[in-house]
């Protein structure tokens, strides 16, 4: 799948990703609809690309001004693709590249974080793991959370705790953007 940088600082650099059906890397008509909803990034902005794969959310971020993105990732044939693009786009002193298991990374970060971009495996329970240790912590509490994931998979025991912000199907899956209730 070819992977590029949509618009700001690296506008058209080609992004490396893996071959076959082992990950899948957002393609880019859903990042740039994704981006279309979020708008202008300030440059004071911290985000969290959790499952990262190729990193390529994360860099977008930054390539549209974010001051930081956290890349968490386990997989090493993924980290090897997202430090190569980090590398390739001159964004290492605007990345934290976290690895191992997501839930040992979620517990490094100490900084409020504004966005986070959560798209796990499909077939795991992830989301829910992830949302049970973001959902009241305070670095999180003002966090958008934008959520890829598959029709078929339902997380509604936490949905009390989240406001459903924006949702649209692209295909198979869903693009959904949640913040936390206050």
């Amino acid at each position: 799948m070819a992977l590029r940088v949509i618009t700001g600082l690296r506008k058209g650099h080609k992004l490396k990703g893996p071959k076959g059906e082992s990950s899948r890397p957002t393609e880019d008509r859903i990042k740039e609809a994704i981006f279309n909803i979020i708008g202008s990034i300030e440059e004071n902005e911290v985000v969290l690309d959790l499952f990262a794969c190729t990193g390529n959310i994360g860099i977008e971020f930054l390539s549209r001004g974010a001051k930081k993105v956290y890349f968490s990732e386990c997989d090493r044939y993924n980290l090897s693709y997202m430090e190569d693009n980090i590398i390739h786009t001159k964004f290492e002193d605007k990345s934290v590249i976290l690895r191992g298991d997501f839930r040992k990374n979620l517990m490094q970060i100490r900084e409020n974080i504004d966005y986070v971009y959560l798209d796990p495996p499909y077939k795991s329970d992830f989301y829910e793991k992830a949302f049970e240790y973001m959902i009241d912590n305070v670095y999180f509490n003002n966090s958008l959370f934008i959520v890829e994931i598959d029709k078929n998979i339902d997380f509604s025991e936490i949905y009390d705790k989240l406001d459903l912000v924006y949702e649209k199907k692209y295909g198979r899956k869903y693009i959904k953007f949640y913040r936390e209730k206050v």
